[in-house]
């Protein structure tokens, strides 16, 4: 079933005072929500449409003022990856729309940025990463901001060092299955992205633009093209996802499951940059004729 998430007739599946990702499982309605909350925030700033607002707005106020607690398991990556399109539903809401945050501020401090200082690996770091940089736009934390900002940069486990080979732009989940590797990719790339909206025009060019690199040599592998693999390049604790891997995994191996990764990558460096992007544009085309993003339940 297609998930119509901008629709103004959607019902929210939350909000609850405790939310679980793990046995206790419900965070699935927050994510559903917080994606509606991002979509009708767009289709209010592209159409003042007052429904949009309103929509937009209920769900904001609904998770901002009854969420006490987050538990379980993976918390980091959850309020990384789902908190971030809440935090950006809130911004366009706020200072394009009028919106009073009320108590939103204080719970996406105190639930949602300090669940990501503990920055994970790999995938996971990018992940991180990206949800704080964005909570510390939104909070005007600076300390926040850079704190994630020199993790990008430098940390061996979760920033683009420790994420992509700077000879080849291996991933350093290249063998443990396609999912992980390219997805990271798109985290990386957002994250980018935010910094950029922060005016680092360098945020996708820094190390020799070696997320380039990596979105080239994931797109090449993924098009079913063969590509050269250091089995002594991998993700920190590899051994937890039964890693290191002699050599790069079929598991999930393809374009279409992850295409915004593709959109990004390629408007950032072949339409904005004017750089070779040979696989990447291959990469693009490919999940465009398969029918772009979608989410389906």
């Amino acid at each position: 079933m297609l998930i119509i998430f901008h629709c103004t007739q959607y019902q929210m599946k939350g909000p609850h005072p405790v939310l679980c990702r793990g046995a206790c499982s419900n965070y699935t309605s927050f994510s559903y929500d917080a994606r509606a909350a991002w979509q009708n925030a767009l289709m209010w700033y592209i159409t003042r449409n007052q429904s949009h607002w309103d929509r937009a707005t209920t769900i904001l106020d609904a998770w901002g003022s009854n969420l006490t607690d987050i538990i379980g398991t993976d918390t980091a990556l959850l309020v990384s990856l789902d908190g971030d399109l809440l935090v950006n539903a809130a911004e366009i809401m706020r200072w394009e729309g009028g919106w009073d945050d009320g108590s939103f501020s204080n719970q996406l401090y105190w639930l949602f940025a300090r669940q990501s200082i503990i920055i994970g690996h790999a995938n996971y770091g990018l992940a991180t990463i990206k949800g704080l940089l964005s909570f510390a736009v939104y909070l005007d934390d600076v300390s926040m901001y850079n704190y994630a900002l020199a993790a990008y940069q430098h940390d061996p486990c979760a920033g683009l060092p420790g994420n992509y080979d700077r000879t080849t732009g291996q991933g350093s989940e290249t063998g443990r299955d396609q999912g992980h590797a390219v997805t990271s990719l798109g985290w990386a790339a957002e994250a980018a992205r935010v910094m950029q909206s922060q005016g680092w025009q360098e945020s996708y060019t820094i190390l020799d633009a070696l997320l380039l690199k990596g979105g080239e040599y994931a797109a090449k592998y993924n098009l079913g093209y063969d590509v050269p693999y250091d089995r002594s390049f991998y993700r920190c604790e590899a051994i937890l996802v039964k890693g290191p891997w002699a050599q790069p995994s079929e598991i999930k191996r393809g374009i279409a499951g992850n295409p915004k990764v593709w959109d990004i990558l390629y408007y950032q460096y072949n339409v904005k940059r004017g750089l070779d992007t040979p696989y990447i544009a291959q990469a693009k085309a490919s999940a465009d004729a398969a029918g772009g993003e979608q989410y389906r339940e």
